[in-house]
């Protein structure tokens, strides 16, 4: 008692973090759910996974999910540009423009095994807001990365007045048709972020058998666009509902202008209805066509390549709600494995003092167990379908 007459201070300090190391090792940090259809592929992948079946631990001075977006976003701006070894702009077949920014090419033969991973920006991003994943999967692996870039986006010139803030499939197959054309032995991986997802998801369900893609990580994804955006944390929904209309229409204005209805679109208050009337410059002839050629989950279930999913309940953009209602069906897809943590918000996922990218190792491992099975030719067909859960 005399200790503490004399250290109240230092007491109540001490009581107080005591308290909060209880919380955050109760309640904070947490195995990730898994959910698959059983197979002996995915049970050897997830054994090559070791970080799937552990605890992750949340960056202890910033595991809300608002921090951590706020973070994000101090990280991407202090940050400095990442260097790419080169910027390429492709010419569409309708004459637009879209890009592919290289990084590993200098250093990396045509003829190695080492593998492209080919990734999806966000929805008003670019090569540089991906470029933590770049930098890491460049570091500690050393594969080649290449970002594609969606037309209008960036810094990319708009030659015709036409912009899908979730990119365009069709637009997707000319780039990978270069890439493989460019590097027709390589293995080529895709990783979906946030919005890029989508695409990544889209094109995978359109290819079904078909796809170019080896494996696949799809990173915060929202599933039903026409419902996911209009469920986005109201200021979330306002603040990227203005960042949307200063990316593209203010930014593009001169070339957008000439398409009827353009100017409605400066009156949105939300992503949702920035979303909803997209398609008066997006080329479609109205809201249900355009959401009919690019919700990635009208087609989802046609999804044949290996996928690892990675969401977070409390996800404050694509919400926990929207993840929910899927489980039924992506539970059960074959060759998929949706990870499912309680924390991690939107596509930040810190973790340790410095903040670290958890979802970057996840990546990293994951492919890296598709590699090494690769090299015993696995037979990928589909088995009875069992529901299995693991924590």
């Amino acid at each position: 008692m005399d200790f503490i007459s004399n250290y109240p201070i230092f007491t109540v300090l001490t009581i107080i973090t005591l308290i909060f190391l209880i919380y955050y090792f109760l309640d904070v940090t947490e195995t990730p759910v898994l959910r698959f259809s059983e197979s002996e592929f995915l049970l050897r992948i997830i054994d090559r996974s070791p970080n799937l079946t552990k605890k992750y631990y949340p960056t202890v001075w910033c595991f809300n999910q608002h921090l951590m977006l706020f973070l994000l976003m101090i990280k991407e701006y202090r940050t400095k540009p990442y260097s790419y070894d080169r910027l390429e702009q492709l010419k569409m077949k309708d004459g637009g423009i879209t890009g592919l920014a290289w990084s590993g090419i200098n250093v990396n033969s045509k003829n190695d095994e080492k593998p492209i991973v080919v990734l999806f920006h966000t929805i008003s991003g670019d090569e540089q807001d991906v470029k933590s994943t770049v930098k890491y999967l460049r570091e500690r692996f050393d594969w080649i990365v290449v970002v594609c870039i969606r037309r209008g986006h960036g810094n990319l010139p708009l030659t015709k007045p036409k912009i899908n803030t979730m990119g365009s499939t069709s637009d997707l197959k000319e780039q990978l048709a270069y890439i493989q054309k460019k590097y027709p032995k390589k293995q080529l991986f895709g990783v979906g972020i946030s919005a890029g997802s989508g695409l990544l998801a889209r094109y995978l369900g359109e290819a079904g058998i078909k796809s170019q893609f080896t494996a696949a990580v799809a990173v915060s994804p929202a599933y039903d666009i026409e419902k996911a955006f209009h469920r986005v944390h109201p200021v979330y929904g306002k603040i990227m509902g203005q960042r949307l209309i200063n990316y593209f229409l203010k930014t593009h204005y001169e070339s957008l202008s000439k398409l009827k209805g353009v100017d409605e679109l400066f009156k949105i208050k939300t992503i949702g209805e920035f979303q909803d009337k997209l398609h008066t410059i997006s080329g479609f002839k109205d809201k249900e066509n355009y959401y009919f050629h690019s919700n990635p989950v009208l087609v989802a279930q046609n999804i044949k390549t290996p996928l690892l999913v990675l969401n977070s309940a409390d996800d404050p953009i694509c919400v926990n709600q929207n993840v929910l209602e899927n489980l039924h069906w992506l539970e059960t897809l074959p060759n998929t494995i949706h990870v499912h943590t309680k924390r991690g918000s939107h596509i930040a996922y810190f973790e340790g003092i410095q903040a670290s990218s958890w979802s970057d190792k996840i990546i990293g491992e994951y492919f890296s167990a598709v590699l090494k099975e690769n090299l015993y030719k696995p037979n990928l067909a589909k088995k009875p379908r069992k529901k299995a859960k693991r924590k």
